[in-house]
């Protein structure tokens, strides 16, 4: 009997892990093949070939290994990986995506996202449906790293590394009620722009970027708190009249904030003045940085 369980244990945790595995296949060239799985519907060799037999509702498990694929997502699934690499090698093209999302409601999450080639634009991820959640991805080496377009609603991006890329996180005017938080963006050229509207920006830290936040070109309403702004060229510049740079009371830590605390509250006696001719400013600058845990590594 003791046997018996043993056995069955060994079954369950070897299907539990299925989707953390890389199984190793013979092939004519003594490459392996890639094991990606969806549970109950069974394994295929290529992320895109997963996608398209997959329903609609399904989660579609990725093991390590690196994926030389430009992705199309075009139905409702949750595309999880477990440190997998998706790196297409293309050269002589002008503008790719390696993931294109044309789907509400999909969920990424997983990912080493980047490019080695010569496009002239490169999209880590594009963004043309509502609802999308991007989670825990490290994206660098592209054009934009996450690119939000035009008559988006409610994209998240969550727990996510985005460093290197020309821009961090682009948000197309028209986009609305994103929620960017708990990432690290960190030396890219532009960490986050916004073009959109409605969004929260909370709980990032910013680092490194030659620009940190930009709002322009018809941004309006949005709300940035709670951010840790370090070593930027400039960290933040608002050409627009309606973006709060508080929330409640509480505003952001910026390395370069020479106000006064006199009372000890941990909040600045005077504003911070963002740049630009929005002429914004910090109303409530923290002095201390916000203990942001779980929000990455900074990437340099």
């Amino acid at each position: 009997m003791r046997a018996q369980v043993i056995i069955l244990l060994i079954v369950v945790l070897c299907t539990i892990f299925t989707g953390c595995m890389e199984k190793k296949k013979s092939t004519g060239n003594n490459e392996p093949l890639h094991n990606i799985t969806i549970p109950d519907r069974g394994n295929y060799t290529s992320i895109q070939s997963a996608i398209d037999a997959a329903s609609e509702g399904d989660t579609i498990l990725v093991p390590p290994g690196e994926y030389q694929e430009t992705i199309f997502i075009n139905k409702s699934i949750k595309l999880m990986g477990c440190n997998a690499t998706i790196k297409p090698n293309l050269t002589q093209k002008y503008s790719i995506a390696i993931i294109k999302v044309n789907a509400d409601n999909t969920i990424i999450e997983g990912f080493n996202i980047t490019f080695e080639g010569d496009a002239k634009i490169v999209l880590g991820i594009d963004v043309k449906s509502d609802h999308v959640t991007i989670q825990n991805n490290t994206i660098y080496g592209c054009t934009y790293g996450v690119y939000i377009e035009t008559e988006t609603n409610g994209t998240v991006v969550t727990h996510n590394n985005i460093f290197g890329n020309l821009y961090g996180i682009y948000m197309f005017g028209g986009s609305e009620n994103a929620v960017i938080f708990k990432n690290n963006v960190s030396n890219n050229t532009q960490g986050i722009r916004v073009k959109g509207v409605r969004s929260r920006i909370f709980e990032n830290v910013i680092y490194g970027n030659n620009k940190g936040v930009y709002m322009c070109c018809g941004s309006a309403y949005n709300v940035v708190y709670l951010n840790n702004f370090i070593n930027n060229q400039i960290n933040a510049q608002d050409d627009k009249h309606k973006n709060e740079w508080s929330f409640n009371g509480t505003g952001n830590y910026w390395y370069d904030y020479t106000g006064a605390d006199t009372d000890g509250d941990g909040i600045g006696e005077t504003p911070y003045y963002i740049k630009g001719s929005g002429y914004r400013r910090d109303n409530f600058p923290l002095v201390n940085p916000v203990q942001i845990p779980d929000a990455g590594v900074v990437k340099g």
